[in-house]
């Protein structure tokens, strides 16, 4: 018997849908009921004919192909997989299984037809059956190991490595290894993350393994949190030996330096929360960015870079701007002391402040392969120095969002022409960002950081599918018209960290039913407007004013008049959720028409 049919004839439903997704495998089972499927062994690979579509299963089986256009794991492989599970042994080189037969392992299992481990070891053929039991912890090619035997050896460093330095930090620092997991250990080790209810089948080598959320053979942040947390169970890792291993390995920050800058930040800060924004003086800035230098100087760029915003936004307030209101300064203010806190109140448990302390540069880690759709672009100019351009990328395999941007420093571009860097298209594609805002492109070989924001590496490898063009199918599972369910997404993302969300972990794509009482508000000078579903809950949206979102303010407000004429359907909205003061709020990004949609 081959690998992948010793393989195959261990897992279940549940891998299926970490491989895929619960909709495919429903809809394989339906079809196995009227499509003949053929497969043969050969070899160490399983070939079928599923209808029109010609399947071929190997190892790792995210390698497996299938003819039809679908560039992830379709039902097609599924439907190939639930038939081979039916295969004898080696001795049946050219055994066939047809529709009905592989049908059977569905029928035989649970409820909703899940082909379970023991039912997936009878035969196509009557009288050649095998009645072996495969455990998934198998070494290729050798005899039966546990799981547990060959996980438990894992180290510490491969995993640190794949999921990246930052997101190893976060890691250790915030997960309850003991608590957050329930574990199922039988042929493969069930993993299963109680507060995000992101489930992990874990086997030997990990490339088989595979992530309810991530879809693919990488090892990711949920694979690595699965694994430890049994390694912790198991007694062979020991969660504060790690920490201090990752504390003694960097660099991060300068330990002597800190609590002084700390303190004397903390003292700035409580000055100005007591005598308010009222009695801030035109020195207030430059204090400011002299406490940012010396948090740069001490290796704390997440403090180094609020305190930047907040002195631009007290120069701003000193200077009448009217975005700019006495209620966010102080909010920006109570941050950054908090923050402060924080960290000085690590130093005196005697523990390091690395995990907050945050990185200058992202930690840039291999992805796998991804199809990415353009769905957007916006510009923008931030309160730290920095302007550029952001695009919006939906990945159909992980049905995920990517984002990418290019940036320059404007801090020298006072009275002098600004710099056409900002156009600088990635990965050598021979299009402009506009047009790369609506393409399809199949990336290779490219890096991205744990918010999902992709680099510009070289040595990635991009083909330009189509310049525009409709949106994949599944792209509509993710669209929201019940914003009851959009925030219950929402609230399940944020228990994944105690830190602010990436950018990419708060893009949502919502329906609205309405678009009321759109109206700009020239005092806080922004457009403010309000998205209803058809159960009546609201989302509140705002586009504060400045010279890139002017074009957008504009769209909106001929949107909505487009909308009472009923001379145009209400489109997808692309944006950032968020909470703030109580309120459901969007910040709008891209409108996308329903011809874009293959829904």
């Amino acid at each position: 018997m081959s690998n992948v049919l010793q393989f195959l004839k261990t897992i279940d439903d549940e891998y299926l849908t970490g491989l895929s997704n619960k909709g495919i495998v429903k809809r394989s089972y339906k079809d196995l009921e009227t499509t003949d499927v053929q497969v043969t062994e050969q070899g160490e690979e399983i070939l079928g004919q599923c209808g029109d579509a010609q399947v071929t299963l190997k190892l790792p089986i995210t390698n497996s192909t299938c003819s039809c256009p679908s560039t992830s794991i379709c039902k097609h492989v599924i439907m190939t997989i639930l038939a081979a599970q039916k295969l004898g042994d080696v001795s049946q080189e050219n055994a066939n299984v047809t529709a009905s037969a592989a049908a059977s392992v569905g029928d035989a299992g649970s409820e909703n037809g899940a082909a379970s481990p023991e039912n997936a070891n009878t035969t196509a053929n009557a009288g050649n059956a095998s009645k072996e039991n495969v455990t998934a912890g198998e070494p290729l090619g050798n005899k039966v190991a546990e799981p547990k035997d060959e996980l438990l050896e894992v180290p510490a460093e491969r995993m640190k490595k794949s999921v990246g330095n930052k997101d190893w930090i976060k890691l250790l620092t915030q997960t309850d290894f003991e608590q957050d997991f329930e574990m199922t250990e039988g042929k493969m080790l069930t993993v299963r993350n109680l507060k995000t209810e992101v489930t992990v089948k874990l086997c030997y080598p990990l490339e088989l393994s595979t992530c309810s959320a991530c879809h693919d053979d990488k090892l990711c942040v949920h694979k690595a949190a699965a694994l430890l947390a049994y390694q912790v169970k198991k007694g062979a890792a020991a969660v504060e030996e790690l920490m201090d291993a990752a504390a003694q390995q960097t660099e991060e920050f300068d330990e002597e330096s800190v609590p002084d800058t700390l303190a004397d930040l903390r003292i700035f800060l409580e000055d100005l929360l007591m005598a308010g924004s009222a009695r801030l003086s035109t020195e207030t800035p430059l204090g400011l960015e002299r406490l940012a230098l010396r948090a740069h100087n001490a290796k704390l760029p997440d403090l180094e870079e609020k305190l930047r915003v907040l002195a631009e936004s007290v120069a701003g307030y000193l200077g009448r701007k009217a975005k700019i209101t006495a209620s966010d300064l102080m909010r920006k203010i109570a941050e950054c002391y908090g923050l402060t806190e924080r960290m000085e109140n690590m130093i005196a448990g005697g523990k390091s402040v690395y995990s907050l302390a945050g990185t200058f540069r992202s930690d840039y880690v291999d992805v796998p392969e991804l199809l990415l759709h353009g769905v957007g672009m916006r510009a923008f100019e931030s309160a730290s120095g920095y302007a550029g351009k952001t695009l919006y990328f939906f990945e159909e395999k992980s049905k995920t969002f990517y984002t990418y941007t290019v940036a320059r420093p404007t801090i020298y571009e006072k009275g002098t022409r600004r710099s056409h860097a900002a156009e600088t298209v990635p990965w050598g594609l021979n299009c402009s960002l506009s047009q790369l805002s609506t393409a399809t492109v199949r990336l290779r070989g490219g890096k991205a950081n744990a918010g999902r924001r992709l680099s510009s590496t070289s040595t990635a490898h991009a083909d330009l599918i189509t310049v525009s063009g409709a949106l994949p199918e599944g792209i509509g599972e993710t669209i929201y018209d019940d914003f009851e369910a959009l925030w219950k997404a929402y609230l399940a993302k944020t228990k994944e960290t105690e830190e602010e969300l990436p950018e990419a972990d708060k893009l949502f794509l919502i329906r609205p039913g309405e678009m009321l009482d759109v109206h700009y508000d020239e005092v806080n000078q922004k457009l403010v407007f309000w998205l209803e579903d058809l159960g009546g809950r609201r989302l509140r949206g705002e586009l504060a004013y400045s010279k890139q979102e002017e074009m957008a303010i504009r769209s909106l407000e001929r949107l909505e008049k487009k909308l009472q004429r009923k001379e145009e359907e209400m489109p997808v909205f692309l944006g950032v959720f968020y909470a703030s003061e109580g309120e459901c709020c969007f910040y709008p990004i891209e409108t996308i028409e329903g011809k874009r949609l293959a829904e």
